[in-house]
């Protein structure tokens, strides 16, 4: 009887995110990650065309991970606790590639497009916080909710960068003072009895 071994396929992503370590994103060569993972160019090519595809692709997966939640998990907690739960999801989904992203940090400090394209995913994905924590609101109040959201985030990525502790304690306490901050503009605080679909009612966009 012939038995038949399955190889598992290469994590293109995470080999990624090893070279962007190892070459910063300048330095990233899709030919070189087809070496590095030991497949066929064309194989990368399909699943990663170009290096645009390579943030994409981790911001899908890092927001897959956060939505990936039970609603019992964040039933009855309130607003702010809700985002909490689904951002130290996401920051937990990051870990693995947390070399790749400290390498890429410095590096957009010099790389405007680099910045702004991260900027954009970045709020299609607070947007899916937003809705998936209760929090959505309509028009200009969401988009400044996102950018407090945002700020905050960001803010918490500058310690995570430097968090080695099993569990991430300086990253959920900074999560957690920087949401407190930025609460009652992100709309994380319970609603006030009286007020309901009057002050949550759509706005134009």
């Amino acid at each position: 009887m012939t038995t038949h071994e399955t190889t598992a396929a290469p994590d293109l992503l995470v080999a990624a995110f090893e070279l962007i370590a190892e070459h910063g994103w300048s330095g990233l060569s899709l030919v070189a990650l087809a070496r590095r993972a030991g497949v066929a160019p064309a194989e990368v090519y399909r699943e990663l065309p170009g290096r645009p595809a390579v943030l994409r692709a981790l911001s899908r997966r890092v927001d897959e991970a956060m939505l990936a939640y039970d609603e019992a998990e964040l039933a009855g907690l309130p607003p702010r606790d809700r985002v909490f739960e689904l951002l130290m999801r996401r920051l937990e989904a990051l870990v693995r590639f947390r070399p790749g992203l400290e390498r890429l940090a410095r590096g957009a400090r010099c790389d405007p497009c680099l910045m702004l394209a991260t900027a954009c995913r970045l709020d299609r994905s607070l947007a899916w916080l937003q809705d998936a924590a209760g929090v959505r609101r309509f028009g200009l109040r969401a988009r400044l909710g996102r950018r407090a959201l945002g700020a905050a985030y960001l803010q918490t990525l500058r310690v995570w960068l430097k968090d080695e502790s099993a569990d991430l304690g300086p990253t959920m306490a900074e999560l957690d003072k920087q949401l407190r901050r930025v609460e009652r503009i992100a709309g994380l605080r319970e609603p006030r009895a009286g007020r309901g679909a009057r002050d949550e009612a759509p706005q134009p966009a």
